[in-house]
């Protein structure tokens, strides 16, 4: 007997975080402590400059199907990363690594609200969202909306993503780079996915005397 729709999501989303675990036990078994993630399948767009203009007004969903905005997050700094829940590699170990700078910022770490925006709308609903960042860690706030909204959201921050086929489903290519931006809303700095989760908390700790000391 077929499943009800919200059983079988619920399902799905058990499935997914289980083979994330799984991917991420064996990731951490191969590499040194001081792991670096692997590389995006895209460019990482390491050109842009703090101060640069990234970012903007927009309107999405969080996980509890609530409206936000950038202002809802006014005065934060905000670690910003676009992704999908369906990715098999550098979404999930990302958000272990924010996981651990977040650990690494001590009481620094409240100033900042860690945000995971999808770029697969279709799929990622809040519920979807909701379980999938749990996983990771309580504070990292997982974010959706409309395809015109996600659109309007990655062109601000400049993220690159298209889908790809694969047989009767796809997956996404899109641009590895955790943004961030300061409490004005401006880009202070990109955290490269090749950074040990030591190194980001360094650039971030800077990042954020530089704007005390101003």
């Amino acid at each position: 007997m077929a499943l009800p729709a919200a059983d079988e999501e619920a399902a799905r989303v058990k499935r997914t975080l289980i083979a994330s675990a799984i991917g991420i036990l064996l990731l951490l078994a191969a590499l040194p402590l001081s792991y670096q993630l692997w590389p995006a399948r895209t460019p990482v767009a390491a050109a842009l400059q703090p101060g640069e203009q990234i970012g903007g007004p927009f309107e999405l969903i969080n996980e509890q199907g609530q409206a936000v905005s950038e202002q809802t997050f006014a005065g934060r700094w905000l670690l910003m990363f676009f992704g999908f829940t369906r990715c098999a590699d550098i979404c999930p170990t990302t958000l272990v690594q924010i996981s651990k700078v977040l650990d690494g910022l001590g009481e620094q770490g409240d100033q900042v609200q860690p945000l995971f925006i999808s770029l697969d709308p279709e799929r990622d609903t809040p519920q979807v969202l909701a379980a999938y960042t749990t996983f990771f860690d309580d504070r990292i706030l997982g974010l959706t909306g409309s395809a015109a909204q996600i659109r309007q959201v990655a062109d601000a921050y400049a993220v690159y993503f298209r889908k790809v086929p694969m047989g009767d489903t796809y997956m996404l290519d899109h641009t590895g780079a955790i943004y961030l931006m300061n409490p004005d809303g401006e880009l202070a700095g990109l955290i490269s996915l090749q950074m040990t989760a030591a190194q980001a908390v360094q650039e971030i700790s800077r990042a954020m005397a530089d704007a005390r000391d101003g």
